[in-house]
Order: structure tokens, then sequence, then C-alpha cells
């Protein structure tokens, strides 16, 4: 994808529903993740997902199951959306949701060309009622945007509209009850979710590092939703002509299938130094980039590092709970290691395909309370804060900066090559500023009023 095509999702939908209530009843219905077929990964489905069931709301002509909703449902129901894409499958989960329609479709990518085709499925009799297909040919972000709109308008029966989507940062109403509060960040085209101020637990009592679990209060801020990727950074490059710490001289860790050895060929370019490159994984996280490197992608973006307890509450939610998506540990919503602990890994011996890293958002049932994903495995992450191991056991409880120096910087959320008790929300590890690994990435943050 010549672009991360993830843009604004301002999904308000009470809100939306209320204000443009007419005498008519409008069809209640849901919508189906957009499956994701060849040359389109699981993460910018999601996304145009997302963007997808705005536009059908925006139509008036359905009242629209938020995502929320629909996870909540199905999750006291027991039901796994994973792999549910045959019409049966759909239809059960209308009938759960108790809707009366249902949307449902696939996006791929043939040669240039991306097609989304788009159907409605009557949950009472099981049927297709219609279907629409729009094609995108050498898609930039906006024109692929424009095709989510016009088939939302097709199915809708209503005319196909011209022009581009506003990559404007838009502003989140207050008040909202349930609603997901998400922007896009203009400048690197980042969706950013907005995490509300409030109290929640700090810490564990797992570990010495982690002790002892506290209450810490943290003002409204915003949190990238998916690590910074390959294409982000890119464009980051591209602009400022940034060199990384690892092409200054010295290249990067790697990881060769039986231990860790120092590369000088590697880089964010090249993270395993072999030559292979990046070119077909730009959705995937960037890495090979150290804690200034991510410092310097921050600032050029307009946004910082998360603070180590801005990071902890948007993995864990105010609830206490020990992974993103809960209490019980589940290997499936995560890409760690230990499906194979010898870390002697290959595309055949790793359940879902994936060796080392994984594209952003490729497990939507890893997310965290507030929609935050991949913050369990596939990379680790930078944090703003210097590391202390006896920092809890004195820091402030509002707000906290982190210890003013030391000499390590605090990563979180473990990585593809560590195993589960690493990927707890309260695990705490920590990294050179000018160390690179290729399992280091990092994503950003701002205040709410920046």
């Amino acid at each position: 994808m010549k672009k991360l095509c993830v843009f604004l999702v301002l999904l308000f939908t009470a809100f939306d529903l209320c204000a443009q209530q007419t005498n008519t009843q409008k069809p209640t219905a849901a919508v189906m993740d957009l499956e994701a077929k060849e040359g389109v990964s699981a993460g910018v489905a999601a996304s145009l997902s997302d963007y997808l069931r705005v536009q059908l709301i925006n139509t008036q002509k359905f009242d629209i199951v938020t995502r929320e909703n629909m996870e909540e449902v199905l999750k006291e129901q027991k039901f796994q959306l994973s792999g549910c894409t045959s019409r049966e499958c759909v239809v059960q989960v209308g009938q759960l949701l108790g809707v009366r329609r249902m949307f449902a479709g696939v996006i791929t990518k043939i040669g240039a060309t991306y097609v989304v085709t788009l159907k409605i499925i009557d949950v009472e009799s099981g049927k297709i009622g219609k279907a629409e297909t729009e094609e995108c040919a050498k898609c930039e972000e906006d024109a692929l945007l424009v095709s989510m709109r016009n088939i939302a308008n097709k199915i809708a029966g209503l005319p196909v509209q011209s022009g581009v989507v506003s990559q404007a940062v838009q502003p989140v109403p207050a008040g909202i009850s349930g609603a997901v509060k998400e922007v896009t960040w203009e400048k690197d085209g980042s969706i950013m979710v907005l995490v509300p101020e409030g109290e929640f637990t700090m810490g564990s009592n797992e570990s010495d590092d982690e002790k002892p679990p506290h209450k810490v209060y943290i003002d409204a801020y915003y949190i990238d939703k998916y690590e910074v990727t390959n294409q982000q950074f890119k464009r980051f490059v591209d602009e400022t002509g940034y060199k990384t710490d690892a092409e200054k001289g010295g290249g990067g860790w790697v990881y060769d299938g039986k231990d860790w050895k120092q590369k000088f060929s590697a880089s964010w370019k090249d993270p395993f130094g072999d030559g292979v490159g990046i070119s077909n994984k730009m959705s995937h996280p960037v890495v090979q980039v150290s804690w200034n490197d991510a410092v310097a992608y921050a600032k050029w973006a307009g946004k910082r590092l998360p603070t180590e307890a801005e990071w902890e509450k948007a993995a864990r939610g105010a609830d206490g709970r020990k992974y993103p998506w809960g209490n019980e540990w589940n290997g499936k919503n995560c890409n760690f290691a230990d499906r194979n602990t010898d870390f002697s890994w290959s595309d055949k011996n790793v359940d879902d395909g994936y060796k080392y890293l994984a594209p952003v958002g490729s497990y939507p049932a890893g997310a965290s309370p507030y929609g935050v994903m991949d913050m369990a495995g596939n990379v680790w992450e930078w944090c703003s804060d210097w590391y202390d191991k006896n920092y809890y056991k004195n820091s402030p409880s509002k707000n906290p900066q982190g210890p003013s120096a030391a000499s390590y910087r605090v990563i979180r959320g473990g990585s593809w090559n560590n195993v589960a008790v690493n990927c707890r929300s309260a695990n705490r590890d920590r990294d050179g500023p000018d160390n690179r690994w290729n399992y280091d990435g990092f994503r950003c943050a701002a205040s709410r009023g920046e």
C-alpha cells in the first residue's frame, strides 16, 4: 500500500442517531469487518471497516450498532468472531445482536487496483438483499477512503459523490457516553485513541520492579491506535533526511533463528540485515529504531512518546486487568513466541503464518479496553521515562513522568520473541536509549490540548 490507509474514524453513534432521529423507523444493522484478501493487511482492513461504518451512519438509512456494543454483546455470548466469513456465520452474528441487516464484504488488491465488495444480508431470511462493488486503481489514501464512502452510498441507494476526504483532525464531542473517540493526526496519518482522564491501578505484585500496585490519576490524552509502521517512518525520513542511530554506525541486533548477533548492515530499512528489506512489509511496525530515533519521529509528527503510566493505562484500562484483553492468557490474541519457545521459527510452524513481526492490527481480539491494538507482543515499545527499579515506591499519584535521570529508558509490551509473562500490561523492562533491535518499536501520544 502506497500509504497506510488509516484515517479519521470518529464514532459517536449515540449522538448521531439521536440528532438524526426521524419518524421513519430505520432498520437496525451491524457491520462485519471487511475480510482482508491478497495484498491487504488485517490492520488496514479493520481501519477501513471503521470508516465504512461511519459512512453507513452518514447515509441516514440505517441504525448502525457501534463496534463496541457489537463486541460487548458477542463477548457476553462467548461468540468468537475470528474466521466468521460465511453467510451462515454472519447471519448468526446478526441474530445474537438482534439486528435486521448485516453488512459483510471483502477488500482485496489485484495488481495496483483495490476492489471492495459489500453486501447486505437479511438476518431473518439469510438471503443477500443487495451487493455492490467499488474499484480503486493505483489508490492514494484519500481515494481509497472515497471508495469506502462511495460503496456506502451505493448500497444505501444514494448518489455517489465526488471529491476527497478531509485529513484534518476533528474535535471530539464531550460527554458522549460509550462512544469511541478517535481522531486522525494530520502529520503522520495515524489514528489516535482518546484515553479519558481518571484513576487506574498501576503495577502488580508479580515482579519486584512492579511493586507496589498503586493508584495513579492520569489526565486525558491521545495515544496511537497502532504501532508506528515502516510506511509512516519512511514518510518521516523522506521528508527530513533523518539518519537513525543504526545508520550512523553500528547497525543493530538481529535474531537469526538461533541467536542474537550484531549486524552492521541492519537498520530500519533492513531489520535483519539480510538485504531483504521492507518493501513488502510497509504495514509492519518499524524496528531497529532507538529511543533517540523514536523521539525524533514524535517531534516531527508534533507528538511525543507516552509516559510509562500512560502506556500502562492505555493497555489495561481502569479495571486492573492483567492483559489488554482480560485476565486470562490467550496467545492467539497477540504475536508472541510461546507457540515455539526454542525460537527456531519458520513460517510453517507459526500458527498465524507470521515469521517474527506481524502487520499492525493483525490481532483485533487482543485490543485494549480503549481499542488500542498490539499492546502485547509484536514489538517492545519505547516510553518517555527513564527506568528505575524502585520508582513505584515513591512515584507521584498524578501524571508521573518517571525519574529525572538514569541509564536506561523504559520499554513496554513484550515482543514477538517473548513469552507470556513479558506480555502482561504491568510488565516493565528497559534498554539503552541508543540501542536498537529488531524487536524494538514505538507508538506516540499527545496531550488532549495539543
